[in-house]
Protein backbone atom coordinates (compact mmCIF):
# COMPACT_ATOMS: atom_id res chain seq x y z
CA UNK A 1 0.00 0.00 0.00
CA UNK A 2 1.27 3.47 -0.89
CA UNK A 3 2.23 5.70 2.02
CA UNK A 4 -0.13 8.29 0.57
CA UNK A 5 -3.01 5.95 1.37
CA UNK A 6 -2.26 6.12 5.09
CA UNK A 7 -5.24 7.23 7.18
CA UNK A 8 -3.39 10.27 8.53
CA UNK A 9 -2.88 11.60 5.02
CA UNK A 10 -6.44 11.32 3.79
CA UNK A 11 -9.90 12.69 4.41
CA UNK A 12 -10.95 14.47 7.55
CA UNK A 13 -7.99 13.07 9.50
CA UNK A 14 -5.65 14.83 7.09
CA UNK A 15 -7.58 18.08 7.43
CA UNK A 16 -7.57 17.91 11.24
CA UNK A 17 -3.82 17.26 11.17
CA UNK A 18 -3.17 20.25 8.90
CA UNK A 19 -5.46 22.49 10.97
CA UNK A 20 -3.67 21.44 14.17
CA UNK A 21 -0.23 22.05 12.66
CA UNK A 22 -1.40 25.41 11.33
CA UNK A 23 -2.66 26.38 14.78
CA UNK A 24 0.64 25.26 16.34
CA UNK A 25 2.59 27.42 13.87
CA UNK A 26 0.33 30.40 14.59
CA UNK A 27 0.82 29.96 18.36
CA UNK A 28 4.59 29.75 17.89
CA UNK A 29 4.43 32.90 15.78
CA UNK A 30 2.44 34.69 18.49
CA UNK A 31 4.91 33.56 21.14
CA UNK A 32 7.94 34.76 19.17
CA UNK A 33 6.56 37.73 17.22
CA UNK A 34 3.32 38.71 18.89
CA UNK A 35 1.05 41.53 17.74
CA UNK A 36 2.24 44.32 20.02
CA UNK A 37 3.54 46.39 17.10
CA UNK A 38 2.06 47.05 13.66
CA UNK A 39 5.01 45.32 12.01
CA UNK A 40 4.51 42.23 14.15
CA UNK A 41 0.82 42.08 13.22
CA UNK A 42 1.73 42.34 9.52
CA UNK A 43 4.21 39.52 10.08
CA UNK A 44 1.44 37.33 11.47
CA UNK A 45 -0.76 38.16 8.48
CA UNK A 46 2.04 37.03 6.17
CA UNK A 47 2.61 33.88 8.21
CA UNK A 48 -1.05 32.89 7.85
CA UNK A 49 -0.84 33.22 4.06
CA UNK A 50 2.42 31.26 3.97
CA UNK A 51 0.78 28.42 5.88
CA UNK A 52 -2.21 28.38 3.52
CA UNK A 53 -0.46 28.72 0.16
CA UNK A 54 0.80 25.12 -0.41
CA UNK A 55 -2.71 23.72 -0.12
CA UNK A 56 -4.26 25.99 -2.74
CA UNK A 57 -1.44 25.15 -5.17
CA UNK A 58 -2.01 21.43 -4.62
CA UNK A 59 -5.77 21.80 -5.07
CA UNK A 60 -5.10 23.82 -8.23
CA UNK A 61 -3.17 20.94 -9.85
CA UNK A 62 -5.29 18.02 -8.60
CA UNK A 63 -7.11 17.39 -11.87
CA UNK A 64 -4.24 18.34 -14.23
CA UNK A 65 -1.86 16.00 -12.42
CA UNK A 66 -4.13 13.02 -13.04
CA UNK A 67 -4.16 13.89 -16.76
CA UNK A 68 -0.41 14.44 -17.09
CA UNK A 69 1.14 12.03 -14.61
CA UNK A 70 -1.28 9.39 -13.30
CA UNK A 71 0.02 7.72 -10.19
CA UNK A 72 -0.06 7.69 -6.41
CA UNK A 73 0.50 11.44 -6.00
CA UNK A 74 -2.09 12.34 -8.63
CA UNK A 75 -4.62 9.97 -7.06
CA UNK A 76 -3.93 11.43 -3.62
CA UNK A 77 -4.43 15.05 -4.73
CA UNK A 78 -7.66 14.23 -6.56
CA UNK A 79 -8.97 12.10 -3.68
CA UNK A 80 -8.24 14.83 -1.17
CA UNK A 81 -8.97 17.91 -3.26
CA UNK A 82 -11.84 18.85 -0.95
CA UNK A 83 -9.63 18.59 2.14
CA UNK A 84 -6.80 20.48 0.47
CA UNK A 85 -9.24 23.31 -0.12
CA UNK A 86 -10.44 23.19 3.48
CA UNK A 87 -6.81 23.13 4.68
CA UNK A 88 -6.23 26.31 2.67
CA UNK A 89 -9.27 27.87 4.34
CA UNK A 90 -7.96 26.85 7.77
CA UNK A 91 -4.76 28.79 7.13
CA UNK A 92 -6.14 31.71 5.15
CA UNK A 93 -8.85 32.34 7.70
CA UNK A 94 -6.15 33.39 10.16
CA UNK A 95 -5.34 36.29 7.85
CA UNK A 96 -8.76 37.78 8.59
CA UNK A 97 -8.13 37.34 12.33
CA UNK A 98 -4.85 39.23 12.25
CA UNK A 99 -6.19 41.92 9.94
CA UNK A 100 -8.87 42.40 12.59
CA UNK A 101 -6.16 42.62 15.25
CA UNK A 102 -4.27 45.17 13.14
CA UNK A 103 -7.37 47.32 12.72
CA UNK A 104 -8.25 47.06 16.40
CA UNK A 105 -4.82 47.72 17.89
CA UNK A 106 -3.00 49.70 15.18
CA UNK A 107 -5.78 51.41 13.29
CA UNK A 108 -3.85 54.56 12.46
CA UNK A 109 -0.94 52.56 11.05
CA UNK A 110 -3.26 50.63 8.74
CA UNK A 111 -4.97 53.70 7.31
CA UNK A 112 -1.79 55.76 7.02
CA UNK A 113 0.69 53.11 5.85
CA UNK A 114 -1.12 50.11 4.40
CA UNK A 115 -4.55 51.06 3.16
CA UNK A 116 -5.18 50.74 -0.57
CA UNK A 117 -8.69 50.80 -2.03
CA UNK A 118 -7.93 48.08 -4.57
CA UNK A 119 -6.31 45.83 -1.95
CA UNK A 120 -9.31 46.28 0.32
CA UNK A 121 -11.71 45.38 -2.50
CA UNK A 122 -9.71 42.28 -3.45
CA UNK A 123 -9.49 41.21 0.18
CA UNK A 124 -13.25 41.49 0.56
CA UNK A 125 -13.72 39.41 -2.62
CA UNK A 126 -11.27 36.85 -1.20
CA UNK A 127 -13.31 36.38 1.95
CA UNK A 128 -16.57 36.11 -0.01
CA UNK A 129 -14.98 33.39 -2.15
CA UNK A 130 -13.46 31.71 0.90
CA UNK A 131 -16.83 31.54 2.62
CA UNK A 132 -18.66 30.36 -0.51
CA UNK A 133 -16.10 27.68 -1.37
CA UNK A 134 -15.93 26.42 2.20
CA UNK A 135 -19.69 26.20 2.69
CA UNK A 136 -20.28 24.50 -0.67
CA UNK A 137 -17.58 21.92 0.10
CA UNK A 138 -20.05 20.22 2.44
CA UNK A 139 -22.38 17.71 0.82
CA UNK A 140 -25.72 18.96 2.29
CA UNK A 141 -25.13 22.35 0.65
CA UNK A 142 -23.66 20.88 -2.53
CA UNK A 143 -26.69 18.64 -3.02
CA UNK A 144 -28.94 21.70 -3.17
CA UNK A 145 -26.90 23.33 -5.94
CA UNK A 146 -27.06 22.66 -9.65
CA UNK A 147 -23.99 20.71 -10.72
CA UNK A 148 -22.88 23.31 -13.27
CA UNK A 149 -23.23 26.14 -10.73
CA UNK A 150 -21.09 24.27 -8.20
CA UNK A 151 -18.42 23.49 -10.78
CA UNK A 152 -18.34 27.08 -12.05
CA UNK A 153 -18.05 28.49 -8.53
CA UNK A 154 -15.16 26.22 -7.63
CA UNK A 155 -13.42 26.72 -10.97
CA UNK A 156 -13.55 30.50 -10.66
CA UNK A 157 -12.63 30.30 -6.97
CA UNK A 158 -9.53 28.13 -7.43
CA UNK A 159 -8.29 30.32 -10.26
CA UNK A 160 -8.94 33.46 -8.20
CA UNK A 161 -7.00 32.20 -5.19
CA UNK A 162 -4.14 30.91 -7.33
CA UNK A 163 -3.87 34.35 -8.95
CA UNK A 164 -4.22 36.26 -5.68
CA UNK A 165 -1.55 34.20 -3.93
CA UNK A 166 0.84 34.15 -6.86
CA UNK A 167 0.58 37.87 -7.64
CA UNK A 168 1.21 38.65 -3.97
CA UNK A 169 4.40 36.58 -3.85
CA UNK A 170 5.59 37.67 -7.29
CA UNK A 171 5.22 41.30 -6.22
CA UNK A 172 7.20 40.63 -3.05
CA UNK A 173 9.86 38.73 -5.03
CA UNK A 174 10.30 41.74 -7.30
CA UNK A 175 10.67 44.16 -4.39
CA UNK A 176 13.80 45.29 -2.60
CA UNK A 177 12.75 43.42 0.54
CA UNK A 178 12.28 40.06 -1.18
CA UNK A 179 12.79 36.95 0.94
CA UNK A 180 13.61 33.39 -0.05
CA UNK A 181 10.06 32.22 0.59
CA UNK A 182 8.75 34.81 -1.88
CA UNK A 183 10.86 33.28 -4.65
CA UNK A 184 9.90 29.74 -3.61
CA UNK A 185 6.18 30.40 -3.77
CA UNK A 186 6.51 32.43 -6.97
CA UNK A 187 8.22 29.49 -8.67
CA UNK A 188 5.76 26.95 -7.23
CA UNK A 189 2.85 29.05 -8.44
CA UNK A 190 4.31 29.21 -11.94
CA UNK A 191 4.88 25.46 -11.90
CA UNK A 192 1.25 24.89 -10.89
CA UNK A 193 0.08 27.17 -13.71
CA UNK A 194 2.30 25.38 -16.21
CA UNK A 195 0.81 22.01 -15.23
CA UNK A 196 -2.70 23.39 -15.53
CA UNK A 197 -2.06 24.83 -18.99
CA UNK A 198 -0.27 21.69 -20.17
CA UNK A 199 -3.21 19.54 -19.08
CA UNK A 200 -5.62 21.87 -20.88
CA UNK A 201 -3.56 21.67 -24.07
CA UNK A 202 -3.37 17.88 -23.85
CA UNK A 203 -7.14 17.58 -23.40
CA UNK A 204 -7.75 20.02 -26.27
CA UNK A 205 -5.41 18.13 -28.60
CA UNK A 206 -7.11 14.84 -27.74
CA UNK A 207 -10.54 16.37 -28.40
CA UNK A 208 -9.44 17.73 -31.77
CA UNK A 209 -7.91 14.36 -32.70
CA UNK A 210 -11.17 12.57 -31.86
CA UNK A 211 -13.17 15.03 -33.93
CA UNK A 212 -10.86 14.56 -36.90
CA UNK A 213 -11.42 10.78 -36.97
CA UNK A 214 -15.15 10.88 -36.28
CA UNK A 215 -17.29 9.82 -39.26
Amino acid sequence: MSRLQHRLLNGWTFFYLVAALTLAAILIGLATTGVATPEASVGMIRLSVQLASPWVFLAFIATPLTQLAPGDLASWTLRNRRYLGLSFAAGFGWQAVFIGVLLAQHNAYYWEELHNDLDLLLRMISYVFLFALTVTSFFPVRRNMRREHWRYLHLVGIWYFWAAIWVSYAGQAASAGARTIDFVYTILGLLALSLRLAAYQKARSRHLAQRSISP
